[in-house]
């Protein structure tokens, strides 16, 4: 069988193989029954001829290729006509394609193929009387080739992944925990599954819970900071002072505060700018336009409601301030809690 991984997300499409080299048959001798190339250090002959030959006292021979129609397409593209090389090369393969023997998997792993360009729509080479070739999408038709989309789940997809994913493995998450660690995470799916894995051993036989997530995932400290600009949007002095105490028994010095916090008001600020051309635009869409997760754009909308942008403008001001003060002799705690105590003033 062919296998056309397109989009592929590294960690689903590493799993994905793992299972198929389990089904080579004897561990022993799966070395002899699996190869591995890298498109741009090898060619259609190679790859057509390992796809070929029979298995060695197993049941299936695995041939993995990564980034190879890739290549081509870039070689071709890069040619002058239909009589170049490259298409020469892709006849061959797309053509070959059908010959792969019925104890073979032929996988092909692929970042991303441009379905307007000829390997995917199909070609004619320049030589008389040369039997066109055929496209990705005709021999995806045909049955010749299966597509299996391993595509990294969007922010929106994510806590249904990361649900599926625990039920999976049998582990018990409530549904905020969900939630946080998406938006804690991102989309990083290999990350996730250590956070899943550490957080199901510390919660032994019980859900895992919010407050797990909070205390065990690395960038709960980031959330803890939301929670601190939170307090300050709001104006509300003994809101805020709690969450910084509670940064500061997590070891967070004053520097990396004023970083973290510095950092809060600038997504504020580039938020307010967003809106001000995007009316109506969600958390979704302005995450990908600015380059951020999900999680913190939400807060940001939230948080930059209670300022104008002037006043966004003049915060980042003051931080410039207080960073100039603590790293010419000002005492750092003491510069952060008046800080804090400004910020909060109505």
């Amino acid at each position: 069988m062919v296998y056309l991984f397109l989009n592929a997300d590294e960690y689903l499409a590493a799993r994905r193989l793992r299972a198929l080299k389990a089904a080579v048959g004897d561990a022993e001798l799966a070395g002899l029954n699996i190869t591995e190339l890298e498109g741009p250090q090898t060619d259609a002959g190679e790859i057509l001829g390992q796809a070929s030959m029979l298995p060695f006292l197993a049941d299936r021979r695995l041939v993995i290729v990564r980034g190879y129609l890739a290549h081509l397409e870039k070689r071709m593209a890069a040619s002058k006509g239909p009589d170049s090389a490259a298409h020469a090369e892709a006849a061959r393969f797309l053509n070959g394609l059908a010959e792969v023997g019925e104890s073979s998997d032929l996988v092909l792993v692929e970042p991303s193929l441009d379905k307007r360009r000829s390997p995917w729509k199909g070609f004619r080479l320049a030589q008389e009387g040369a039997p066109p070739a055929p496209g990705v999408q005709e021999l995806v038709q045909a049955g010749q080739i299966q597509i299996e989309e391993q595509t990294t789940p969007d922010a929106r997809s994510l806590p249904g992944w990361i649900s599926q994913e625990a039920k999976t493995r049998q582990i018990a998450i409530e549904p905020q925990a969900v939630q946080l660690l998406a938006a804690f995470v991102g989309t990083n799916l290999r990350q996730i599954e250590n956070e899943l894995v550490k957080l199901a051993t510390y919660a032994r036989e019980r859900p895992i819970t919010a407050e797990d997530v909070h205390l065990l995932v690395s960038d709960a400290s980031e959330a803890m900071v939301w929670s601190l600009t939170d307090a300050l949007s709001q104006r509300n002095p003994r809101a805020a002072m709690q969450a910084l105490q509670g940064l500061r028994r997590g070891d967070a010095n004053a520097f990396y505060l004023l970083t973290m916090i510095a950092r809060q008001y600038r997504i504020m600020l580039k938020v307010k700018e967003a809106m001000r051309s995007q009316r109506g635009a969600n958390e979704y869409d302005l995450a990908k336009q600015l380059g951020e997760k999900p999680y913190p754009i939400k807060k940001a909308m939230q948080q930059a409601a209670g300022y104008s942008f002037d006043e966004l403008v003049g915060v980042l001001d003051r931080l410039l301030e207080a960073d100039y003060a603590m790293k010419t002799g000002a005492d750092p705690d003491t510069e952060i809690d008046l800080l804090i105590a400004e910020l909060t003033r109505r």
